[in-house]
Formats: structure tokens, sequence, C-alpha cells
């Protein structure tokens, strides 16, 4: 049997802090690693990386940077390499990308139905980086994971760490509020400019998930960390960490295209918010209760459009089309629409919580990555499952990280060469002629002078220790010999074996 409800208040809110839990007394930041990725969804140039890089480099975590449009995996590269960030995983996101394990019903139109012109194609995609993000944290054995947008700003070690450090048994999800410049729709945003009251919901452009919990999806919809949120903060595991960070600002009212593409995401946002101030959940929003919210709705549109004289001039026409082109949208949406976006919704989150249990778990990135039919354009972590290795990636300059690590006088250096080879020196699954073929004259010569080096301290080794590892080497190497077309190449590679194999 349906649920129904009888509301005559149903409205639209202008905050749903009391919805979000608020530590009262002051978390005490974590001194030691709290988190074990921060994830990106990059869209804009890399420059706009770097406060995510000093963030990582400062917390010791891994940063995985998802590319794609004016996010270039090259210049990402180069960006690491210039601040000497060697924990970072950059992955390409082709156009178009899908995967079975992201077959939504709620992404696909001809299942949702007749949706208003403006909503019926997104341009994003931010979902699918986001669920990516997550499909990864379960498949490597992350715990926590920071999402973190390219826009954003102001975040400094101590606020990671507090927000982060909340998770754990009270809290599945906790985040920070974006209030400069607020992160808001645009239709809320002109509710502000024309002097009403105006909150900002925690954001998933800032928020840290507990990934041992169950976890929601990231819907291809607007607004679609409210959806991903909702489960907790129906279970009060929302929490706000009471810190807030920075966005870069935009005129919301360029292009009423915007208002109008965001309506039906902010209606089923609002409107599933607005039955939780009843203390009702998603099972009460029926076709009868969407018919009172988009009356509800429409109602705030136009008492926006009656305030209009408090908007100052220079502002007002973009801020009038923009709502009317929301409103428009708005007349266009069906009660019953709204209804059956929310059971495949809900069906959504069955299949997306089966698929977690079904995931794999798996120690390299590479691999993990290789499931998800993508390839990483840089793996620059050392510690890529149980084994030694060098990331081997190709710049247009070669970055060399000699510093010592932590408990080593001599540590391994990694050179950043190609796109995203690891040669594994333990279990020998290095390809040499791809490596060879890949490198540039002067990288080449570059490890000539690392093996020389090398090699004068592998000499100190007894001989008898040398042709133990001569021998091991030469025959784990039998295949791999057969796609080395000059003798050149097997020196390189056999050498390049006993001198780092001396370090260990």
């Amino acid at each position: 049997m349906t649920p129904s409800l009888s509301l005559g208040g149903v409205r639209q809110h202008n905050t749903h802090e009391e919805l979000v839990a608020l530590a009262r007394t002051p978390v005490a930041p974590s001194s030691g690693r709290v988190l074990d990725a921060i994830i990106v969804p990059a869209s804009r140039p890399a420059r706009h990386l770097d406060h995510a890089i000093t963030l990582a480099h400062s917390a010791q975590c891994r940063l995985v940077v998802l590319c794609s449009r004016r996010a270039r995996s090259d210049d990402v590269n180069q960006l690491l390499a210039s601040r000497s960030f060697t924990q970072a995983v950059v992955i390409d996101l082709p156009p178009g990308y899908g995967h079975r394990w992201l077959e939504f019903a709620t992404s696909r139109p001809e299942e949702i139905g007749r949706l208003p012109e403006p909503c019926a194609t997104r341009d994003t995609d931010l979902s699918t980086k986001r669920n990516l993000g997550l499909i990864l944290a379960r498949m490597l054995g992350w715990d926590r994971v920071f999402f973190m947008d390219d826009d954003i700003g102001n975040i400094n070690l101590p606020d990671l760490r507090r927000t982060a450090s909340m998770l754990g048994r009270q809290y599945y999800s906790v985040g920070m509020r974006v209030s400069d410049f607020p992160d808001n729709s645009v239709v809320c945003h002109a509710h502000r400019e024309t002097g009403e009251s105006q909150d900002v919901f925690v954001s998933g452009s800032v928020l840290a998930i507990d990934c041992t919990t169950p976890i929601g999806f990231f819907p291809n919809i607007y607004n679609e960390d409210w959806l991903f949120l909702y489960n907790d903060t129906v279970e009060r595991r929302l929490a706000w960490s009471g810190l807030y960070a920075t966005q870069l600002s935009y005129d919301p009212f360029d292009d009423p295209r915007r208002a109008a593409g965001q309506e039906f995401g902010d209606v089923l946002a609002e409107g599933l918010y607005a039955l939780l101030h009843n203390h009702k959940n998603a099972a009460y929003a029926t076709r009868d209760y969407w018919i009172d919210f988009l009356r509800a709705r429409r109602e705030f549109l136009d008492a926006i459009t009656a305030r209009a004289d408090k908007v100052r001039p220079e502002a007002r026409q973009k801020m009038l089309a923009s709502v009317a082109a929301a409103r428009e949208c708005s007349a266009q949406i069906e009660p019953s629409l709204c209804e059956h976006y929310v059971r495949l919704w809900r069906k959504d989150l069955g299949y997306w919580e089966q698929t977690l249990k079904e995931t794999p778990r798996l120690s390299s990135v590479t691999e993990a990555l290789s499931r998800l039919g993508l390839v990483p354009t840089a793996e620059a972590d050392g510690n890529d499952g149980d084994h030694r290795s060098v990331a081997v990636t190709v710049e247009r300059q070669v970055h060399v990280d000699t510093s010592p690590a932590p408990d080593q006088s001599m540590a391994p250096e990694s050179v950043l060469i190609s796109t995203a080879a690891v040669l594994n020196l333990s279990d020998d699954r290095a390809d040499l002629a791809r490596l060879a073929a890949q490198a540039n004259v002067h990288q080449m010569e570059w490890l000539r002078r690392t093996i020389a080096r090398s090699a004068n301290r592998a000499a100190s080794i007894p001989a008898s220790q040398r042709r133990k590892l001569a021998a091991a080497s030469h025959a784990s190497q039998g295949k791999k010999l057969a796609a080395v077309s000059t003798v050149g190449a097997l020196a390189l590679f056999g050498t390049l074996l006993l001198a780092i194999m001396a370090f260990t």
C-alpha cells in the first residue's frame, strides 16, 4: 500500500540546517593520516588543481584526478612533476564513457519519460567521475576519501583533518559548506538577491566519505549530491564539520538555460528534503505529494519575480530571464514524472548496493582501472600493491626525485617518462620493448647515466650474490626477451635490475 500524506503546509525551505548533524564539541583533528585519497573530478585547466595537490601532499595521501573537457592529463602530469608530487593517479575520461557498473535507470531518458527539453540532456560527466571514485575506493580497500572539485579553495590541513576525523561510527558523510561564492541553484541565488534568507547545504564538492559503510551513488541530475546524501540524512549519518570552503565566483544569471536545466533536479531535491522536515521519507513522494510541491515551487518562483525591484538594475533583467526560464520549465514537469523518477532512483540504489558488494578487491590501481576500461596517464605511487616499483611516465621534461626516503639513506629514484607504464622490479612484469620505444634520446641518456652510477654501487655486492641475481633475472625474463629487438635493450634491463636490487 502506498503511504499517503496530507500536508497543507508543503513548501520549499530556505535552509535544511536542522537535517544535518553538527558536532557540538570541537573535534580534535587527528595528527596522523586520516585519508586514503583526495578525488578531484577535473574539468578546468590544470592550474586549478594546485590547491588539491598542496592539500594531498600535506595530508600524505593519494590524489586521484579524473580529467575531461579543459582538464588535460598532459598538463596535469606536468604540474605534478613541477610540484614533485608522486602519489597521483591521473585518468583521462573519454567522451561518452560508460561501464556496466554505471548503468542506472535514472541515466536513460527512455526509462525516465518525457522530461522538459532543457533537462533532457545533461552536458556534464560530474556524476560519472564521482561514481568512479567510489568504485575505485571499494576496489582498492580505501576507507576514507575526500571529494574536492577543481574550483574549490581555502581548505587547510587542519580543516581537512577535522572534517575527515568526524567519520566513524556515527557519521558516514561529513562535509563543509561553500558560502563564498554560495553553492546554490540559480533560483536560490535569485531568492537571496531579492532580499530573502537563503542558506547553503553540505556540498559534494567538499565532502569526506566513509567508504566502509553503505554509500549511495550520484545520479546524472542536477543536485546529484543531495540525492547521494539522502539516506545518510534520513539516518542522521550526515554531518557538517562547522567549516567553510570557497569556490570560484560566476554570474548565475548569465544564461537562462542554466536555470531551466537545473529545474527538474532542484524540484526533486527540494521536494524530497521538504518531506524530511515533516519526518517523512521518499516512500511518501507520491503523485499527490508532487502536485502540492510543484504548486508550492511555482509560487516560490512567482514570489521571486514579484520582488525583482529589490535587485540592482544592472542584474535585474538577467535575473528575471533566468527565473522565467525556470518557471516555464517547471510548468512542464508532471507530478507523475517526479513520482516515477523517485521510484527509478530507489531501484537504482538497490542495484548500486549489489554492484558494490560484487566489486572485486584489488591491490593495484592499474588493474582496478583496467577492470573499468580505463588507463592511468600517470601511476606514480611506488606502493601499488606489495611490490617496489618505479613509475615510468613520458613528459616534455624529465623530473627526477632523488630525495632520501624517510627510513632509507638511499631510495629508488623515480622518473617521469611515459604514459603510465609501471616497471615492477620484484615480479618482472615490465614490458621493456614498450619502455624502449617510448623513451626519447634525452631520457635514455639519463637512464644510462643512472645505470652507470648504480653499477658502481652494485660492484660492492659479493660475486656469488651477483651470479645468483643474474641467473634469476635470465630465467624470469625468457618470454620478455622475445619482444626486445636489440641486444642493447636486453643489456639495459639486466643492468637496471641488478642496479636497483642493490638498493633493496
